[in-house]
């Protein structure tokens, strides 16, 4: 078994991503750990960036940045030491800290730290990434926008080759997105195509009820953007929630764990409900021995402690040994079976 099928083996994971919503002060990322401890995540995560390893300086940027990426970097990443300081921590309140390598040397650096890369969806197809965080022999979990079907598909079977034991984010990479962009049944379709592979979702809107709805299509992990307050700065702000709204999520996803098994049997608390509410034949008049059943001798009532109304045209035919009176539940032994 993989390491992402024990992982979600007995329930779903979720993921609080604290990215980049400390703005660089470590005091700001304790608390965004103690906003995913508070909400019950099961991981807060973070990320670690080196930029001259991940970019060149003139980069183009996305408009969710107010200046340069590389100069946002440059200003606002989390030392090495902070980030072992913040393994401490989460480790100390029994939450598992994890934290997004975005080049092959900050992986290096923080392999010790993490049970598992989660790597976002611009090195999803970055083979030379790849290949080389197959040399540290870490499982991955890789987020999956900005691809198209073919490419994801052509991808995976990329990485299988590695033999990296990893799982996949369906994701879409708009911050925030349109909701009519998201296509939600993708994950049913990813877990179709790929049936022994992990499949979770990573959300960027800006509330919890796309995270619920995935969980509810199938994903075994969940990762959603948390912050301290949706009022203060931050690359990531208008994709986060706060942490009492992180807890109503946490509590969906926990109602969707405990729900979603496929069996159908009776129950053990259907049983006695059972015994009432099922029918039973029941005689329309008093029926002398010796007559035979017609359909007009008989009705079905409540409760389910006779013969049961499925097997009412069995009944129909047979011959009465003992008289029955009106209104009277119809045993077997009443009736001649042969």
């Amino acid at each position: 078994m993989s390491f992402f099928n024990t992982l979600t083996k007995n329930k779903i994971y979720v993921i609080a991503e604290a990215c980049d919503n400390h703005m660089g002060s470590f005091d700001i990322a304790i608390a965004l750990a103690d906003a995913a401890i508070d909400a019950g995540a099961d991981a807060v995560k973070f990320q670690h960036h080196l930029a001259y390893e991940e970019m060149l300086e003139e980069s183009p940027m996305s408009d969710n940045f107010e200046e340069p990426l590389f100069d946002f970097l440059q200003r606002n990443s989390l030392s090495l030491e902070q980030h072992y300081k913040l393994k401490e921590y989460c480790d100390s309140k029994k939450i598992t800290y994890l934290c997004t390598p975005f080049s092959f040397k900050a992986a290096e650096e923080i392999q010790s730290l993490v049970p598992f890369f989660k790597i976002g969806s611009g090195e999803f197809q970055d083979h030379w990434f790849i290949d080389n965080l197959k040399s540290i022999g870490k499982p991955v979990l890789f987020s999956t926008g900005m691809c198209s079907w073919d490419e994801l598909k052509s991808n995976v079977e990329y990485i299988k080759k590695t033999n990296l034991d990893f799982a996949l984010m369906n994701c879409l990479s708009e911050y925030p997105p349109k909701y009519s962009d998201m296509n939600l049944n993708l994950i049913e379709t990813m877990i179709n195509e790929f049936p022994n592979i992990v499949i979770g979702h990573s959300d960027h809107s800006p509330e919890i009820y796309t995270t619920i709805v995935s969980a509810f299509l199938g994903a075994r992990i969940l990762e959603k953007h948390i912050t301290i307050s949706t009022f203060v700065p931050g690359p990531d702000q208008s994709v986060s929630i706060e942490s009492n709204e992180f807890k109503k999520l946490v509590s969906a996803v926990q109602y969707i764990d405990k729900t979603s098994g496929s069996e159908k049997k009776i129950q053990d608390k259907e049983v006695d409900i059972r015994t009432w509410a099922y029918r039973s034949i029941v005689s329309r008049r008093d029926i002398n021995a010796g007559e035979i059943i017609s359909d007009d001798d008989i009705q079905t009532k409540r409760p389910g402690l006779g013969i049961p109304s499925s097997q009412y045209k069995n009944v129909l035919g047979k011959k009465v040994l003992n008289s029955i009176k009106e209104n009277t539940l119809i045993s077997w032994k009443d009736l001649d079976e042969e």
